[in-house]
């Protein structure tokens, strides 16, 4: 698709967006959206930490985005979004993810036999230095989890597999049936 119809395909969706100052809400496609800055998510992020530990803050993280990604992808599906190959998943990724803020998001790999996708993202919400020795976009990658068990129509689980917080050029994340993603953690491990 050429730059010029990716920018008018990334306006038609902008023009969805409706503001009734009146009513003082943002909607678009039947949705209501909430704009909220970057910081917000930290702060939530900070206190799960706090107040529940690093494993259990990051086990709601990822729960959370992944409905998240399930209301997405609903929501991709009224703008007339499909979902058939590479690029339709591409288009969504690259127009949705992007527009919502998430950072550029890509789809590296996409294998609907095998019903697994390797997501690639740079600028996360969730990454603020990279200095860390873990990976750290829980939430995004649990709402590219909750977008692909909607694409594939079935329960699937994510590994981050590289993030910019850890000093990597960029985020990816393999997303697919939970057995195959447990057998690709256990093999990182040794």
């Amino acid at each position: 698709m050429s730059a010029i119809r990716k920018v008018r395909r990334l306006r038609e969706a902008f023009r969805a967006l409706d503001v009734d100052e009146k009513r003082g809400i943002i909607t678009a496609y039947n949705e209501r959206f909430l704009f909220i800055p970057t910081k917000l998510i930290h702060a939530i992020e900070d206190r799960l930490s706090e107040s529940f530990g690093p494993a259990t803050a990051t086990s709601f993280e990822y729960e959370i985005g992944r409905e998240g990604g399930v209301q997405y992808m609903r929501i991709a599906e009224k703008a007339g979004f499909k979902f058939r190959n590479f690029q339709d998943l591409s288009s969504v990724a690259e127009r949705l993810g992007t527009l919502a803020g998430w950072g550029k998001v890509m789809v590296h790999e996409f294998d609907p036999e095998k019903k697994t996708v390797s997501m690639r993202w740079t600028d996360g919400v969730s990454v603020r230095n990279k200095r860390g020795n873990l990976p750290v976009c829980h939430f995004g990658r649990g709402i590219l989890t909750g977008a692909m068990e909607t694409v594939f129509g079935t329960a699937c689980d994510s590994l981050e597999v590289k993030c910019q917080g850890k000093g990597d050029a960029y985020c990816e994340a393999i997303i697919g049936a939970p057995e195959e993603i447990s057998r690709l953690a256990n093999g990182l491990g040794s």
